[in-house]
Order: structure tokens, then sequence, then C-alpha cells
């Protein structure tokens, strides 16, 4: 009997069965996206989505005019439709980062142990590929004197919100 041809079998069979589990492991362990794939696109527009608003939440003063949070502290307290946005100066610095896709801005904070979700800023309906993308910003009752923003903020507190922007395609 040839004990060399039984070890390479074994050796080949050995072989196959890591092979295999590799491939299993990889293939059900990572998303593949094609450039065709319908999620590639979404994928991309959640990630414009999030850049925009750490763009305008970390950038310095010489390159934007107002920050996120400066632009939350000033808001006025008014619920927004589709003729008149709350946030002016948030919109315009959104439509210059994002051009040729539309957006909505919602507010969300507690407010008296409930949770309050105000429309800021109003483009329209999104449509059902779009994409959620939020940011916390913290309003200090300084922060809100200083932009002459409506928040009642007590001067020892710290009122947090979150900026939530939904964006779609044309």
């Amino acid at each position: 009997m040839d004990d060399k041809a039984q070890l390479h079998t074994l050796e080949g069979v050995g072989a196959a069965i890591l092979i295999t589990m590799t491939l299993v492991i990889i293939t059900q362990s990572a998303t593949v996206i094609t450039p065709q794939h319908e999620m590639m696109l979404d994928v991309q527009l959640e990630q414009m989505a999030y850049d925009a608003l750490t763009l305008l939440d970390t950038a310095p003063s010489s390159v934007i005019s107002t920050n996120l949070t400066e632009c939350v502290a000033g808001w006025d307290m008014n619920e927004s439709n589709i003729q008149n946005n709350g946030l002016p100066s948030l919109d315009n610095q959104l439509s210059l980062l994002l051009p040729g896709y539309l957006y909505n801005v919602d507010l969300a904070y507690v407010q008296n142990d409930a949770l309050v979700i105000k429309n800021v800023i109003v483009n329209g309906d999104p449509t059902e590929d779009a994409v959620i993308a939020s940011r916390t910003v913290m309003l200090t009752n300084l922060s809100v004197v200083e932009t002459h923003g409506a928040w009642i903020i007590a001067s020892d507190e710290i009122k947090v919100v979150e900026v939530r922007l939904t964006l779609w395609q044309i």
C-alpha cells in the first residue's frame, strides 16, 4: 500500500475544503456592489448628505459664513413650508453644496419631556429613494443670544438638537 498517494489525496481534499470555506466566508461577509447596482446610488447619496452636514458643522468661519450650530441657534422657531424656509442661511449653503438635488431639513429636540420635530427647510415631498442623514448640535444660551435665535435655554443648560437632512435626486 502506497502511503504517499493517500497523503496527497488528503492534502487535495483539505485544500479544496479550505478554498471553498474561504470563498463562502468572503461572499457572505461583504456586500458586493457593482456599478449598475441600485443600492450604489443610495450609498453615494447618503454619503453626500453626511458630508454636507459635517462640512457645515466643522468648516472654519473663513470658508462659510455661518456654521451649522450658528444656523440652528439663530432659528426663529417658526415651522417652514414650501414658500417660506425658516433657515435661509442654511438653505443657501446647502444649495451650494448639493447642486441638482432636492432636500428637506428637520430639527428634532426634546421639549417638556416630548420629542418635537419641526420642518425648517421644505423643498417638496421626498421620493422613494430619498436618504436621511443627521448631525447633532448643542446649543447654549450664549450661542442663541449671539445669533438672535428664539430658543429658550437657561444659562446653565445645553439643548441637544438633531439636524435631519432628507436628500433626493430630481
